[in-house]
């Protein structure tokens, strides 16, 4: 490669520059740059970005309040994973911006962009032939541009082979080279692309087909072949901090969906001029105090540290010894445990935000209650009218003072309102003179239809606030088959519906943190340290206890539970705790090195560069001061 004066604006070729040459071989510093991509290219960030935007858009549309709604969810986010895991996996070694490359980009952007288009109607148990057969070919389209892009970088890479045996072929593998391990990539994504052309033709319109599930599970088996050719090929091995930092950035990005949909729904929340309570400041503290701890966990303990990098890829003149570490298998594992920690990491936060909404409904309806209640209690000492007439007076200003905060458009709830304050209004005055609540006409059968009324009105009323937050179960409470009782239905089954929203939350987080555990386990090299193994089983204890109390959903005890503030801040107070115990141990094992010895302030040490020889021929070892990498090596035992 020509010398280009400093400075210089560099051309953009159609497909990118080869490797360059030195001395008749390969320059091999350039081809390991060119290999690594340690530092993400723009084109990567681009698309990260719209994977990222891609993520939030669905979280806007789509909930996870129903059994089907989740499914839909997790099995979106599998098929959205997995496209970019795939795409990642050749940017971090082979990506190098050219003519070509960035329209094959384009046609990778253009693949997510089309992904959204078709997240709306994205519903495995309500299937609509045209959007999953748009999505089916979208996925065929980004496999066969990354089959094309591994057949550029084979082109490039045309005459390794002729080059550099010593350094691009494997001897203990009859000489093959990367370019056949490139071959095999490629081929892979040709025969996904062919699958899911196939799978297109079993869409139909008359009955929803479960062939959907092929996208999932040929999106896994085609990483678990890159990875598996990565590491057969050392040549095409994933080098430096590349796959890790590109793990990075797609946690940041979640963490940052994560925010995103919170602010969303602080948005929602505060519209009104009552909405800020304490309460209501401490849930949102602990939505966004969860996500930074979560982020900082991650960060501190299941990400590998610099020095643990360089234990992996060390500069070893034996390729043998590098083969037999476990360390690259350890680094796969640690890359693929992401999807399910990603998975967990999005459905909590969407569960928290569904938990601040449901504080905020939880305040709404004490104070719907209370205003029903003075109605009640205003119209009882009215003694210059009939009180029931007072009654339908005061509970419609009630009803519509509410309505116009938080409007109901549904026509039949208005109907609906007008036939209860009418059963209402029917009473006689004498009946309910004496009562200062409603609750003392429970039980009494001459009160029943009244009762009944009253509380039908109070939950109408109720499920116009369930509406303005985005809870809006009317027509799946069937009111069109059952008009006198449809919203009763409705309000019970949103409650059931956050009930469930409880236990998957509390379920995952505690999946989340127990993966944290597994993910530190693989980016160590090793567990040699007692408190080290002590961190991890207390992290691993908090996990299942969060998960255990998902159980608490059978027991009366949870309804007093989820009418408190504290659903969110239980959640945080654990990984607190959680974050609190990894650094406490940092803490205890750096004093219990400092307090061993205090005076020492030099090692013996054992390499072979310490040992020196004297004039009269002796060897000699010299004592060499402890290197800052080795202290931080020994500190780390603790983590």
């Amino acid at each position: 490669m020509a010398d280009r004066p400093p400075n210089s604006e560099e051309r953009l070729t159609l497909l990118g520059e080869r490797p360059s040459k030195k001395d008749g071989g390969v320059d091999q510093d350039s081809e390991a740059s060119r290999l690594e991509n340690s530092e993400p290219h723009n084109l990567m960030l681009l698309y990260d970005l719209f994977f990222a935007a891609n993520m939030t858009a669905f979280s806007g549309i789509q909930d996870t309040t129903t059994t089907e709604r989740l499914v839909a969810y997790i099995g979106y986010f599998s098929v959205l994973w997995f496209l970019w895991l795939n795409v990642m996996l050749f940017d971090v070694r082979f990506v190098a911006d050219s003519i070509l490359e960035r329209i094959l980009r384009a046609i990778h952007l253009g693949a997510m962009v089309g992904v959204s288009v078709v997240a709306p109607q994205y519903d495995p148990s309500n299937q609509i032939k045209e959007t999953f057969q748009t999505f089916s070919i979208i996925l065929m389209i980004s496999r066969l541009t990354l089959a094309a892009q591994y057949g550029i970088a084979m082109y490039l890479r045309r005459d390794d082979s002729e080059a550099g045996i010593g350094y691009f072929c494997k001897q203990a593998l009859d000489k093959k080279t990367k370019r056949t391990g490139l071959i095999i990539m490629a081929a892979t994504h040709i025969a996904a692309a062919l699958i899911y052309l196939g799978i297109t033709f079993r869409f139909t319109n008359s009955k929803n087909s479960r062939v959907f599930t092929a996208w999932y599970i040929v999106g896994i088996v085609e990483a678990c072949i890159i990875f598996g050719v990565s590491y057969w090929f050392e040549e095409l091995r994933f080098k430096g901090k590349g796959l890790q930092d590109r793990m990075k950035t797609a946690t940041l990005l979640i963490l940052g969906e994560g925010v995103i949909v919170v602010a969303d729904e602080i948005s929602k929340v505060v519209k009104n001029a009552n909405s800020w309570t304490p309460q209501t400041v401490g849930v949102l503290t602990a939505t966004v105090a969860l996500i930074y701890i979560i982020f900082q966990i991650y960060f501190d303990w299941a990400w590998p540290p610099e020095i643990i990098n360089k234990r992996r890829n060390p500069p070893s003149d034996s390729d043998h010894q590098e083969e037999k570490s476990p360390a690259k298998t350890a680094l796969y594992l640690w890359t693929l445990a992401h999807f399910p920690f990603h998975l967990a990491l999005v459905l909590v936060m969407e569960g928290a935000t569904q938990f601040v909404v449901w504080w905020k409904i939880v305040e709404l309806i004490d104070y719907v209650s209370d205003r029903f209640l003075s109605a009640f209690r205003l119209a009882e000492a009215d003694t210059r009218t009939n009180i029931a007439d007072s009654m339908v007076l005061h509970l419609n200003t009630t009803v519509n003072e509410i309505w116009e905060q938080y409007p109901r458009d549904l026509l039949v709830s208005h109907f609906h309102r007008e036939e209860l304050l009418k059963i209402i209004g029917d009473f006689k005055d004498s009946a309910l003179r004496g009562f200062s609540t409603p609750d003392g006409l429970e039980g009494n059968a001459e009160f029943q239809n009244f009762t009944d009324a009253f509380r039908a009105l109070k939950v109408t009323t109720l499920n116009s606030i369930l509406k303005n937050y985005g809870i809006e179960e009317i027509e799946d409470a069937g009111w069109q088959d059952h008009p006198e009782t449809y919203e009763q239905h409705a309000f019970d089954d949103a409650a059931k519906r956050f009930n469930m929203v409880y236990i998957y939350v509390f379920c995952l987080a505690g999946a989340a943190m127990i993966l944290m555990g597994l993910l530190h386990v693989l980016c160590r090299p090793r567990l040699d340290s007692a408190m080290q193994r002590l961190v991890l089983g207390i992290v691993i204890v908090s996990g299942v206890g969060l998960m255990m109390l998902a159980s608490m959903a059978n027991f009366e005890a949870h309804t007093r539970f989820t009418t408190t503030p504290w659903i969110i801040p239980s959640i945080c107070i654990v990984f607190l705790f959680a974050l609190f115990a990894i650094h406490g141990s940092r803490w205890i094992t750096s004093s219990t090195v400092v307090s061993k010895d205090p005076e020492s302030t030099a090692v013996e040490s054992k390499d072979p560069e310490s040992r020196v020889e004297t004039k009269n021929g002796q060897v000699e070892t010299k004592a060499v001061t402890e290197s800052p990498a080795q202290s931080e090596v020994e500190a780390g035992r603790g983590d």
